[in-house]
């Protein structure tokens, strides 16, 4: 995974990191090509994309990054709670089997939405 830099450190006192892993290596950016083009995207550069929930009023930079890794998976950075980022990444994996492991360790696999810490508010994917 890429390393954060010193500024960004500072700034995701609470992040969460997935590794998405996509049976289907097109999935992976597909995914990414539609994140890059919702409402919630506030910046894509250098293979990762950012997305930013305003209905929040955080002053965080950015709520979730997604990471192009390879052609058949994606790191996930969830820094705040959102649903309605949460929803976006669900109706976007709809249909892509995949995985997802919390700090891309093969023995902690997760549902999506624990991924967003809604596991007691929401249904999983």
């Amino acid at each position: 995974m890429k390393k954060l830099k010193i500024s960004e450190q500072v700034n995701q006192n609470m992040s969460y990191e997935y590794r998405l892993v996509f049976d289907d290596a097109s999935a992976a950016q597909d995914v990414m090509s539609t994140i890059k083009h919702s409402e919630t995207c506030i910046r894509a550069e250098n293979g990762d994309v950012y997305l930013k929930d305003t209905s929040l009023n955080n002053r965080a930079e950015y709520d979730i990054r997604l990471i192009d890794e390879d052609d058949s998976s994606l790191w996930l950075q969830v820094n705040v709670k959102s649903v309605d980022l949460y929803v976006l990444m669900r109706e976007t994996l709809s249909g892509k089997p995949f995985k997802c492991f919390e700090d891309g360790d093969a023995e902690s696999e997760v549902e999506l939405s624990e991924a967003f810490r809604l596991n007691t508010l929401l249904n999983p994917l």
